[in-house]
């Protein structure tokens, strides 16, 4: 195994992860969650830790970022064995991969009962209702697809130099 390029690698996923996640969060919390979190009615309160509980949202404050690393560390461990057969696709077929990857097993598919999965459809009580895990939605597939546009990206290849030197 090739360090440097795994060690690449990975710092590029983790910043790919890193600010994915916090731009998505940022641009829908406020348009389509929030009330979800805070407000009359907060129905993820009743099992998330929210802003409204300062004691409780302290452990998000400390831990956002090294959780978000480790994620990203996580998702680069799984994609680089596949690093030469990613690499050697398109930039479409790459892209395509790599984020129905993240959206179809990471969120949909995944065997976590929360809002937005599969199996929060079907085993979370009621008050989360079917508009609750529609909302969601947005900010994991726009995650997701910017997520894979910047490991796609960072996989293409570089132009190479044409050396100018010794021409005049």
């Amino acid at each position: 195994m090739d360090k440097k390029r795994f060690l690449s690698f990975v710092a590029k996923v983790i910043a790919a992860q890193v600010t994915t996640y916090f731009l998505a969060g940022a641009v829908f919390y406020p348009l389509l969650t929030k009330p979800y979190y805070e407000g009359p009615h907060p129905i993820f309160a009743v099992f998330l830790r929210t802003e409204a509980e300062r004691g409780l949202w302290a452990h998000v404050v400390n831990w956002f970022l090294p959780v978000e690393i480790l994620r990203g560390i996580l998702i680069a461990a799984v994609l680089y064995p596949l690093y030469d057969i990613l690499k050697a696709w398109s930039f479409p077929k790459r892209f395509l991969y790599v984020a129905s990857l993240y959206l179809v097993v990471g969120f949909w598919a995944a065997t976590v009962a929360a809002p937005g999965t599969l199996e929060g459809m079907i085993y979370m009580r009621p008050f989360i209702t079917p508009e609750a895990h529609l909302r969601v939605q947005p900010e994991n597939i726009l995650q997701g697809l910017a997520l894979a546009l910047f490991i796609a990206g960072t996989m293409m290849e570089r132009p190479t130099r044409v050396s100018t030197q010794g021409v005049w």
